[in-house]
This record gives structure tokens, C-alpha cells and sequence, in this order.
């Protein structure tokens, strides 16, 4: 007897059904709402940004991306890089204290800890970034990422072109961490990263896409998009399971959301909670 004869389901089959079942009902509905890439407005206004990065036990790859990217983005005057340590125990945090205490003086960049997590979690690792983040746009940049030179300040001429139901992806697909909001709608409109969606994979893809159903305009900034050499997609160690475990899961459970029109996972829950300590010395809780 198969294991179909006795009820198995196919999940990956299953999702990859959903999928094309709402990929052509977006594009019937004509959903895909993306910037030509011609600028017509000037800039006015210099936006507060944070750009996010949430690591656990990814201190070599930091090392590398985090100097560069502030070395890459110093012609913006108004931003911050907010480092959430998950938990890690490659002495991350002793890294930052020696060499970015004359950054966390300034406020470029801002420090963050939790000892709570056993495991990555990309959904609610991202939004206790976002939430704590002081920046009116907030921007995802995973820690073996650099985002080039003049980041910011493009990220900027976008907002300016955009100020309103505005995201900022690297593209429509592929989005490999690089994701973008202004703080009020990722939290007011969106509710967050789906925080039904646990470990690793499709978090991005699903908070685009809820986006897009609620009528936000994508901003890509395409050329901005850099990695370290030899760099490591699923960390050992990081994860309770092999990370296309929870990949496959995830995105099931993401078109099945979008199928029913549930955009807002987070509603009515309790999400991006976190016991943390600021810059070594401030408890806070969000």
C-alpha cells in the first residue's frame, strides 16, 4: 500500500499548487504594482534609516560587511545600524565592544542582545530589529551582505519618489534578506514578518506579497546588492532542523494564508517580543 493509499500529503506538491493558483490570480488582479525606475520627484526630505541586521554566531561574516557598509553608506547623515545579537556564542559581543564602542557613542550603531532564543527565527528576529530601530524607514540586511556604496542615500531618493504604501526590495524575487519599509506600515498596516512562520525561509517572500495584496508599491533598488565571498546560506547549528524542512512548511503555510486573504498573521497576537540589552548597559523590553 503507498503512503498516499493511507493519507499521505504531499506538502511540497500541495504548496507549489497554492502557489500557482495565487500567483495567477495576483496577476488577473493586476497586483504587481512596480516603480518604472524613472525618478519625477525631487528630494526634500532626509529620511531617518536603520539598516537591520540580525545575527546569531555569524561574527566572521559581521567582521567583513559591517565596517564596509558603514565605510559605504557615510555620505547619508541621517542613519543607524541596529545589530541584534540572537543569542550567539561566537563572542559577537565582545567584537562590537572593542571595535564599534566609538560608533555606539555616536549612535551610528546600536547594540542589541537577547540570551532568549535557542535557534534563529528569521520572522521574529527581524521584527524585534524593526521594532527597536529608531529610523523612520527600516531596512533588512543579512550579515554576509553588503549593501554598496551610496545605499542609503538611493534608499532615500526612493522614499522621496514613494512616501506613502512604499517597499524597498532588492526585487520582486530573489530578495535573499534585502527588504525595506517605513517603520509606521511594516507595523500598523502590515503587522510584521508572519511569526507562523518559524526557522528558516520565505519570510521575505511572504511580507512582499502580503504587501503587494495591500496595495504597496515596490521600490527596487536592484544594483545594491553585494555578498561576501565562500559565505554560508544555512549556518550550522543555528536551526533545529534541515533548513528545507522549515522552508517547505513556510511556504505552505504562506499561499495558504494568501488564498484565504489573511495579510495580517500577526493580528491579535503578541509579536517581535523580546528581552534585550541595549549597548551593554540598558534592559529593554519590547
Amino acid at each position: 500500500m503507498s503512503t498516499r493509499e493511507v493519507g499521505f500529503i504531499d506538502t511540497k506538491k500541495l504548496a507549489r499548487y497554492l502557489e500557482d493558483a495565487w500567483l495567477k490570480s495576483a496577476k488577473e488582479r493586476k497586483i504587481f504594482n512596480c516603480w518604472d525606475g524613472k525618478f519625477t520627484k525631487p528630494v526634500t526630505k532626509n529620511y531617518k534609516i536603520s539598516i537591520c541586521t540580525t545575527v546569531m554566531n555569524r561574527l566572521g561574516d559581521l567582521k567583513q560587511t559591517l565596517p564596509k557598509n558603514m565605510e559605504d553608506n557615510s555620505d547619508y547623515p541621517n542613519l543607524e545600524f541596529v545589530i541584534l545579537d540572537y543569542n550567539s556564542i561566537d563572542g559577537l559581543g565582545d567584537w562590537i565592544k572593542s571595535e564599534m564602542a566609538e560608533h555606539i557613542e555616536s549612535g551610528l550603531v546600536v547594540y542589541y542582545r537577547t540570551e532568549e532564543p535557542k535557534y534563529f527565527d528569521m520572522s521574529h528576529s527581524r521584527n524585534v530589529a524593526f521594532k527597536v530601530a529608531s529610523g523612520e524607514i527600516v531596512n533588512n540586511v543579512d550579515a554576509d551582505n553588503f549593501t554598496l556604496e551610496g545605499f542609503a542615500l538611493y534608499i532615500n531618493r526612493l522614499a522621496n519618489e514613494q512616501p506613502r504604501r512604499a517597499m524597498f526590495p532588492k526585487s520582486r524575487q530573489l530578495l535573499r534578506g534585502r527588504l525595506g519599509f517605513y517603520k509606521d506600515e511594516f507595523i500598523e498596516i502590515l503587522g510584521g514578518y508572519s511569526e507562523t512562520l518559524k526557522f528558516y525561509g520565505h519570510d521575505d517572500a511572504n511580507l512582499i506579497h502580503r504587501a503587494f495584496e495591500m496595495g504597496f508599491r515596490s521600490m527596487a533598488f536592484r544594483k545594491f546588492s553585494g555578498i561576501i565571498p565562500n559565505h554560508k546560506k544555512h549556518q550550522e547549528g543555528n536551526y533545529p532542523e534541515e533548513w528545507w524542512k522549515s522552508e517547505g512548511r513556510n511556504r505552505l503555510i504562506s499561499f495558504t494564508d494568501l488564498i484565504v486573504g489573511n495579510f495580517t498573521p500577526n493580528k491579535g497576537k503578541e509579536w517581535g517580543k523580546a528581552k534585550l540589552v541595549k549597548n551593554f548597559k540598558e534592559e529593554v523590553e519590547v
